[in-house]
């Protein structure tokens, strides 16, 4: 987005459109459509279940090809095949019944705990982080998963997990 006009995405969506009974930030639509943008590569307008595959993989997860047409259907209101933004922003600001958030963080946290210590690697915590936000640097990665693993263990549990998480 340009600071010329942030009511205005790149894609041409107005901000006031974008958002329903809850009202964005632009810096908020900033971060939503980065996200997007890292999940539309190729700049289709759209998310498809193969991206969401892609990107799975690149953060050594499986994600099965039924799954992300799961995910993808649920979310594709207008039945396109596809997730626009306006989709997307959807998904990220509808609200979640507490006991849903538990269960699919715990679900997110599983993705990557692959031997089932109960403990996650830091190192592949940073990895994700850094695929999710390419323009994290190395030092800024650092510092991120230093607050996830406070006690510098190099593992993060599930509670440290939900903290850095939910930081924000």
């Amino acid at each position: 987005m340009n600071n010329t006009n942030t009511n205005q995405l790149a894609n041409g969506l107005k901000l006031e459109n974008l958002s329903s009974s809850t009202e964005l930030s632009a810096e908020k639509v900033q971060d939503f459509q980065a996200a997007f943008s890292l999940m539309d590569s190729q700049s289709k307008g759209y998310v498809c279940p193969n991206d969401i595959i892609r990107i799975a993989e690149a953060a050594d997860m499986t994600f099965a090809e039924n799954e992300a047409q799961l995910l993808v259907g649920s979310a594709d209101e207008d039945h396109s095949g596809g997730i626009d933004m306006r989709e997307f922003i959807s998904i990220m600001t509808t609200s979640i019944n507490p006991q849903d958030l538990e269960e699919e963080l715990r679900l997110t946290f599983r993705t990557f705990d692959k031997d089932g210590s109960g403990t996650i690697n830091a190192n592949e915590l940073k990895r994700f982080v850094r695929l999710w936000d390419s323009e994290l640097t190395e030092t800024e990665a650092d510092d991120m998963i230093s607050q996830a693993d406070p006690n510098k263990t190099g593992s993060i549990n599930f509670n440290d997990f939900v903290e850095f998480l939910l930081q924000k």
